[in-house]
């Protein structure tokens, strides 16, 4: 195929463009806006002051703000994220443009090229979350155009599903078909779907079909939505029909960052509502994730749904994962650790947000199993043990304690009716993790984790034996728990000094294993 720009190219660039698609004429246009926009990341990084809350082992922004993932692939022997960066500070912001991280391990990442810029007339206020499919050697890359424009006084915004593609999967041409899906399908002639919302295309292959889940909200009933599409091409999609629906406002307005995956004989939806109103301690963040169980029918679009709404995390800060089916099978998903529209301290450093761990999908005996991936214990070192502690009261070890580290813990709670620890603990801070075993209540709380943090989240966690089991990732301003198959997430923003590990337990209780690990930095 013949490429015509506007400007000579790098020849390595038109290598790697070359056969993988129709694109855009001006592909040196945004080449320009990428060079733009890591140069002002160069700039930014710059002024990036010392931080006591950058994190050892988790991904994070080198500079200005990371947003949440885009997209989670695998191909030619390697995990992609894309993920959302814009190049601002506390007091500049910018259009967000896509980044990319490569790892071969899922713990040690490198840094790659920026992906996407916003150049054209669909996409130039912004370039923001889809998927990736790799397929027939090209690296295909969907991503949600955001444009607005000013029509009698008032701002038009409208999202639209785009391409890109790459042959080398580091330099990215725009379609030439772009927008791919130019308007939301109307609905029973005149219900139709909202065009601000209409967003994040996550889309595989299935047999010789492309399918694409589309996010969105139905204005009629204002509930979110998801809409299949397909496609046997990439660049022409037809309306199959609505996959999934909201009812009477109880799953939110809008349904954001869908995900569909197969594990074992089930399918699993993941979506991310917006609004839903909490339902006593369930349901207290303005922005959910979690996914539904049940079976897609491919013919008709419809997704039968077996079983409640399983949220992917309890906690405070976790949002708009992105999922991938590894080589070996698994199910691996990263999320974003934190939450639109929060207060991110570490702006005032110059750089804001950061990763999840990446964490494994199951469904056991029905149910959404969340666990941290085996790949994590290649991180550990300098090991610290100790087995057989039985105690009353508080106690702590005067060998464990710091700011980035692994806790794995079994606790006998048969003789004690309340048990906490005490993260980042000092006399006036801590974060704390609180087992109530009259309730059957995890807790994570955060009243005293810094910078006026307040809140309790809570989840079911019934035990077996008696027996609490943990794994605890802090890593300077976030905590990570893990226990029997659900995981409560937080940013906290503690002082330095506050750097403790406290037990505390109502009763006698037993700690039978104690295993604390010093994690080691994830970037090469």
């Amino acid at each position: 195929m013949k490429i015509l720009c506007k400007s000579v190219l790098a020849f390595a660039l038109v290598l790697s463009l070359q056969n993988s698609a129709a694109f855009c004429a001006d592909i040196a246009a945004h080449q320009k806006a990428l060079k733009d926009a890591q140069s002002s990341i160069n700039t930014l990084k710059k002024e990036v002051t010392a931080s006591k809350w950058y994190p050892q082992y988790h991904i994070a922004s080198f500079a200005g703000a990371m947003n949440h993932p885009n997209a989670l692939a695998y191909f030619n022997g390697e995990y992609h994220l894309f993920y959302e960066q814009e190049a601002k500070n506390a007091e500049k912001n910018s259009m967000p443009f896509w980044a990319h991280l490569s790892s071969k391990n899922l713990v040690n990442w490198k840094k790659q090229p920026l992906a996407l810029a916003p150049n054209e007339d669909y996409d130039k206020d912004g370039v923001y979350a889809g998927s990736v499919v790799y397929d027939n050697g090209l690296v295909n890359l969907f991503y949600t155009a955001y444009s607005e424009k000013k029509e009698n006084d008032k701002i038009q915004k409208t999202e639209t599903p785009c391409l890109a593609t790459s042959k080398d999967g580091l330099y990215f041409g725009k379609s030439a078909n772009n927008p791919l899906i130019k308007t939301p399908p109307k609905y029973l002639e005149t219900d139709i779907f909202s065009a601000e919302f209409f967003r994040d295309p996550y889309v595989w292959k299935q047999g010789d079909k492309y399918f694409a889940l589309i996010g969105t909200r139905y204005e009629k009933t204002k509930d979110g939505a998801v809409l299949l599409y397909k496609s046997s091409d990439l660049r022409n999609w037809e309306f199959v029909d609505i996959t999934a629906i909201g009812a009477k406002g109880e799953m939110g307005s809008t349904w954001d960052c869908p995900n569909f995956l197969h594990l074992t004989n089930e399918d699993l939806l993941i979506i991310n509502p917006t609004g839903i109103k909490p339902q006593g301690k369930m349901f207290l963040n303005k922005y959910i994730s979690g996914a539904f169980i049940g079976k897609l029918d491919y013919n008709t679009g419809k997704f039968k749904q077996k079983g409640p709404f399983a949220l992917l995390d309890y906690g405070f800060d976790f949002y708009a994962p992105q999922a991938v089916k590894a080589s070996d099978g698994r199910i691996i998903v990263i999320g974003w650790l934190g939450m639109p529209d929060s207060a991110l301290h570490e702006a005032s450093e110059n750089w804001s947000g950061m990763m999840t761990l990446p964490r494994e999908l199951k469904i056991v005996n029905g149910k959404l199993s969340v666990l941290p991936v085996e790949e994590l214990k290649q991180l550990r070192e300098e090991p610290i043990s100790h087995s057989e502690v039985k105690f009353n009261g508080s106690k702590d070890f005067f060998n464990i304690k710091g700011d980035a580290y692994e806790i794995e813990t079994v606790v006998d709670l048969t003789n004690s009716s309340k048990f906490e620890i005490k993260l980042r603990e000092s006399k006036i801070q801590d974060t704390t993790i609180v087992y109530d075993k009259t309730a059957q209540m995890l807790k994570l709380n955060r009243d005293r984790s810094g910078h006026a943090l307040r809140g309790e989240r809570e989840v079911k966690l019934p035990l077996e034996n008696n027996l609490l089991k943990l794994r605890i990732f802090v890593d300077r301003s976030s905590v990570e728990v893990f226990a029997n198959g659900v995981a409560m997430t937080a940013r906290v923003y503690p002082d330095k000094a506050s750097s403790g590990i406290k037990f505390v337990s109502a009763g006698d209780a037993v700690i039978k294993k104690l295993d604390f690990y010093r994690l080691k930095s994830v970037y090469d």
